[in-house]
């Protein structure tokens, strides 16, 4: 599937045009199969929980998201780095939906590129893959909206290390929840810790490789 891009003048135009009102905006019957599912899922999940605005909402959604754009359709890592596809997605493709979650905030639809909701929620998915859609949801079903952040905000210089990030995301899986609750904001610590070690240390040549490297990460603060 060929992506459509929006710039982020055209976004600025297209939401100063909706004047706070509520928006259904999407134009192009091609992404029909794409928006449909999205929306369906979307409302019985709402529906399910009582409400839009939550991690578990937001995570069950991400799990749809992903496998709409990238398994059906094929969103590539590549086609993904490019913030007009998701500012496109997000202005005529659902931006009902994204009215729903965070209302007429510019910054999840278009103007803060580390903000834009959709692009969010698909790099948390794609960062934490465990091989499978079951797989990573279980990983990631008692995480935090904090986590969410703290992983796809921290993409460094040269972009995301994707396995190590993936091998990250795999290890907190596995820590005992009352080892989560002692010691507070543990993957922010470690997240920030990472950020420090791998200026010095590159993770993939340590004794035992990444795997390694990410279990002395997490033992630091044990």
């Amino acid at each position: 599937m060929k992506w459509r891009t929006l710039s982020k003048n055209e976004a600025k135009i297209i939401m100063e045009r909706w004047n706070g009102k509520s928006v259904v905006d999407y134009h192009y019957s091609e992404y029909e199969e794409i928006r449909q599912p999205l929306m369906d899922y979307a409302s019985e999940l709402a529906a399910s929980l009582g409400h839009y605005s939550s991690y578990e909402f937001d995570l069950n959604f991400a799990v749809k998201l992903y496998d709409v754009l990238s398994i059906r359709h094929g969103l590539d890592p590549r086609s993904a780095s490019d913030d007009g596809v998701w500012r496109y997605l997000s202005i005529h493709v659902i931006p009902d939906l994204v009215e729903q979650r965070w209302g007429l905030n510019e910054s999840r639809y278009w103007k803060e590129a580390r903000r834009i909701w959709l692009k969010t929620l698909w790099w948390y998915i794609y960062l934490s893959w465990q091989g499978d859609l079951d797989a990573t949801f279980r990983a990631l079903q008692s995480n935090t909206t904090d986590e969410i952040v703290q992983l796809v905000e921290r993409s460094g210089p040269s972009g995301y290390r994707v396995e190590l990030c993936r091998e990250i995301m795999g290890h907190y899986a596995h820590i005992d929840d009352q080892l989560k609750k002692r010691s507070s904001n543990l993957f922010r610590r470690v997240m920030k810790l990472n950020t420090a070690r791998s200026k010095v240390v590159e993770p993939s040549l340590s004794i035992g490789g990444e795997r390694a490297y990410v279990k002395e990460l997490f033992q630091y603060f044990a």
